[in-house]
């Protein structure tokens, strides 16, 4: 196999790896001293925080939780491709944190996605 082919794979490699692990970190941090609650689906909206002028966009849940014995309406801090309005009603898990202005919801896609990067990067470093 050429250098430059085994170089690439090594280097992408790493990449991919580097993502896996960032991915993982940057779920962890958020959830890090939260609580599992559950809430329900208010609307499926445009994210607030996001710049629209820059193209960047996303739809973020609206969801009501109860935590401390008050209501609270908060976003959640993932971001989908398009607009999910069939969830509206629906139940679902989000860890709440307090210092948080947005809750992260529980969702085994974030360990699947840097599972399977781990695993590509993997067998691109170990390619002979």
């Amino acid at each position: 196999m050429p250098t430059t082919l085994l170089i690439l794979y090594r280097v992408l490699g790493a990449v991919l790896f580097a993502l896996a692990a960032a991915a993982i970190v940057e779920k962890y941090r958020t959830v890090r001293g939260a609580v599992l609650l559950p809430a329900r689906v208010l609307e499926c909206r445009r994210a607030s925080s996001t710049n629209h002028s820059r193209g960047a966009g996303g739809y973020r849940y609206l969801v009501e939780l109860h935590a401390n014995g008050r209501r609270l309406e908060l976003e959640t801090n993932d971001a989908f491709w398009f607009k999910h309005d069939k969830d509206k009603g629906k139940v679902v898990q989000v860890w709440y944190n307090p210092n948080a202005r947005c809750v992260e919801r529980k969702s085994p896609e974030t360990e699947i996605f840097s599972a399977v990067l781990a695993v590509i990067g993997a067998v691109l470093l170990l390619i002979r």
